[in-house]
């Protein structure tokens, strides 16, 4: 008897202990939170709806006052602890907080011509209406509601008393006689609201403030994007190499100019003293046009080569930026410039092309220049036939075709230095766009945060100790601007509301 009298007192004991931590536990619900603010943006009073199912429910707050919006029952308030036991399906009891704090703090002013006036004051008055509205982080309260809720702020203004509505960064759409000037802030963000007009006999509806936490649920695949940049990236590294090797190319060829460039001008030089050589000059001058003949055959092969380089560069780039889908046109020789000047972020891509259109160009230059010199090499050879009766023609021309190589020699020189600015971009561009895949991944992410907010897990508004909440929603509005009317009769006898109306009527909507 003893052993069983003593199981049932350490179950009853144990039993008890187990109702009471249960009977501590806060229910599952969502809060609405609605705020009635003055004129100025201050918060008048804070009331919170909380939404339950039924059966016993346990809930915390700091509440002034609470009120069952559901059923007759009693609820039960001990300090910070609400308690009711309901059969209703679902269950909504109203507190009125004790705090006046919101996640954001609020302020409204009102200027009538350049002077600053209050809410209250601006009723029934005309002129130029300015009205600035700020919305800023309050670090009184937890930051997590700044950092996850989206706002929708709502202005409606009567087209009958208002004229020439000016304002910024709002969606604005027509509502029967009114204009409605709606605002999105996104999280973490705050908002200045600046709106103008001319008003005569002012009224205005109540400014609407709603706030819910943004969960976009965006699923970004940004792999086939990355895998196009990778190929792009592997593209500019093989362009960078050939350009590596392009200009190795031409500076042996400016090297080899130089050269010719000397001995022409020792050979300019010899001829101011040539008295009895016509014989020597003329057999040099042979084998200079011959020279010049052969290196002449080369200009065709130089000049395909060239455009086919210009060529690539341009089907490349295009190529990739097509991929990108950026809606460009084909870019050309002709047009590229136009087109990508109006976009920094494609300036390397520019001056990519910029470097093989000029190369184009100088190479053009060149193989012209040896057709001079092959001209100039055969009048060369033509004179010194004549050397004898014409030796001072002959030493102008030979200045001639020195100056023409000395040319040659300086536009090789800036080609040359063009194609080591061309290199100097292919390897910038190189560098820049090596890990650009992972770049884009988290800007991506980056972006996607600045909307949808930091994911935080929702939290209870009104208690720390409410650790089983879903949802949290702020319905915020100010008081109205209107003239006052005339004394109206008495009001008839109340008629028994429903939860919905008594609801609608608290935050002063209309209601059928």
């Amino acid at each position: 008897m003893k052993k069983i009298l003593s199981f049932v007192l350490v179950f009853a004991l144990l039993f008890s202990a187990i109702s009471a931590s249960s009977e501590g536990i806060p229910s599952p619900k969502e809060e609405v939170v609605y705020g009635i603010l003055k004129l100025d943006g201050s918060v008048n009073s804070l009331y919170v709806v909380n939404i339950f199912n039924g059966g016993a429910i346990t809930d915390y707050g700091s509440y002034s006052d609470i009120r069952n919006m559901t059923t007759s029952e009693k609820l039960s308030q001990n300090g910070e602890q609400i308690t009711i036991n309901t059969n209703a399906d679902k269950f909504y009891y109203q507190g009125t907080l004790e705090k006046k704090d919101l996640p954001w703090d609020i302020a409204i002013k009102f200027f009538l011509d350049g002077k600053e006036i209050s809410g209250s004051d601006l009723a029934g008055k005309g002129g130029k209406l300015e009205i600035n509205m700020s919305v800023k982080q309050n670090n009184k309260i937890n930051s997590t509601f700044f950092d996850n809720y989206a706002l929708q702020i709502a202005l409606s203004l009567d087209n009958k008393l208002c004229s020439n509505i000016k304002t910024d960064n709002a969606t604005i759409a027509e509502a029967g006689s009114k204009k409605q000037l709606s605002y999105t802030v996104l999280p973490s963000n705050g908002i200045d609201i600046t709106v103008t007009a001319d008003v005569r006999d002012f009224e205005m509806e109540p400014i609407t403030i709603n706030g819910i936490k943004l969960s976009l649920g965006i699923a970004v695949d940004s792999d086939e994007f990355t895998n196009q940049i990778q190929e792009l990236s592997d593209a500019i590294k093989k362009l960078d190499n050939g350009a590596f090797e392009l200009l190795k190319g031409l500076s042996q060829l400016s090297e080899g100019m130089q050269k010719y460039t000397d001995g022409m001008k020792s050979f300019n030089d010899g001829l101011l003293q040539l008295s009895g050589g016509a014989d020597k000059l003329d057999t040099g001058a042979a084998a200079l046009k011959n020279g010049l003949s052969e290196l002449a055959k080369q200009n065709d092969a130089l000049i395909k080569g060239a455009l086919a380089i210009q060529q690539a560069a341009f089907d490349s780039v295009n190529g990739k930026l097509s991929e990108m889908g950026l809606g460009l046109p084909a870019l050309t020789p002709e047009n590229y410039s136009i087109v990508l000047s109006s976009i920094p972020d494609l300036s390397a891509v520019k001056k990519q092309l910029d470097g093989a259109v000029q190369f184009t160009q100088g190479l053009k230059g060149y193989t012209e220049g040896v057709s001079q010199l092959g001209k100039g090499a055969s009048d060369l050879a033509k004179g010194t036939s004549e050397f004898k009766s014409s030796s001072s023609i002959i030493a102008a021309s030979a200045n001639e075709l020195y100056s023409a190589g000395a040319e040659l020699n300086a536009a090789i020189k800036e080609l040359r230095e063009g194609l080591a600015s061309y290199k100097d971009g292919t390897k910038k561009l190189r560098n820049g766009t090596s890990d650009m895949d992972l770049e884009i991944n988290n800007k991506i992410d980056e972006m996607l945060g600045s909307i949808s907010g930091k994911g935080d897990k929702v939290i209870s508004f009104v208690s720390y100790k409410n650790t089983n909440v879903s949802a949290v929603q702020f319905v915020l509005k100010t008081a109205s601007i209107s003239v006052p009317g005339v004394q109206k009769a008495a009001a008839p006898k109340p008629v028994q509301l429903s939860f919905w109306q008594k609801l609608l009527k608290l935050f002063g909507f209309k209601y059928a």
